[in-house]
């Protein structure tokens, strides 16, 4: 890298013990994390490089000990999946993936790569990435040797990082770790490791996304 740069994911940064990756154990439950995927069909996205997003944030996902199960939202019919609120009952979360045009606004960071919705004491349901911002990061920041052919590689890397550090917003504590996957600014290192599949939540992240999953099926 000739300069540094900033990949921002949020905008509060808390200190989390970051000591690597714990799997349940083979008795214990594998939770589920239900996910409507919305990408708006009169935007830019490509969907095939949403889909091979959406298999790497499973990868993630599994490391931790979750099961994710991606609910198209082609799948519901034509009319629009209802959005959760916090304190419904759907157990669902929707990710909604936005192009461009519609990443431009006063509220969110410029450098933002998404965002989650939701206050320090309510968790909420909904998280947005923007593929734009992912895009200008993978080919200005990750792309360095400007390999054309592998362009779309490097677009998938970071949006399934983006996509699984939004989702990890709705299912842990309020704010951002030290290190890792739930930083709030990715440095080239942490591109490095994406890109090698070694941005990962760490096991407290992990037992805490799982507990918050099961608490959720409990009720």
């Amino acid at each position: 890298m000739n300069k540094p740069f900033r990949a921002c994911i949020g905008s509060l940064a808390v200190v989390v013990g970051l000591t690597g990756l714990a799997r349940p154990a083979a008795a214990d439950p594998i939770p589920t994390l239900p996910i409507v995927l919305l990408v708006p069909s009169h935007g830019t996205v490509p969907l095939h490089i949403v889909g091979l997003a959406k298999a790497e944030v499973t990868r993630i996902y599994r490391d931790a000990g979750v099961h994710v199960i991606w609910i198209d939202a082609a799948s519901s019919g034509s009319r629009p999946h209802p959005v959760p609120s916090p304190g419904t009952s759907d157990p669902e979360f929707v990710l909604v993936v936005l192009p461009r045009e519609l990443t431009d606004q006063p509220t969110i960071a410029t450098d933002a790569l998404g965002v989650a919705i939701g206050t320090r004491e309510q968790r909420g349901r909904l998280a947005y990435v923007f593929y734009s911002r992912v895009e200008h990061i993978a080919l200005t920041h990750l792309n360095v040797p400007r390999h054309i052919e592998k362009d779309e590689i490097y677009s998938v890397i970071v949006l399934a990082h983006a996509m699984a550090h939004e989702m990890g917003h709705l299912l842990l504590p309020y704010g951002h770790s030290s290190t890792g996957l739930m930083r709030a600014d990715w440095n080239a290192k942490d591109l490095r490791l994406a890109e090698d599949g070694r941005l990962n939540f760490t096991s407290e992240q992990a037992e805490l996304i799982r507990g918050q999953l099961l608490a959720r099926i409990a009720r």
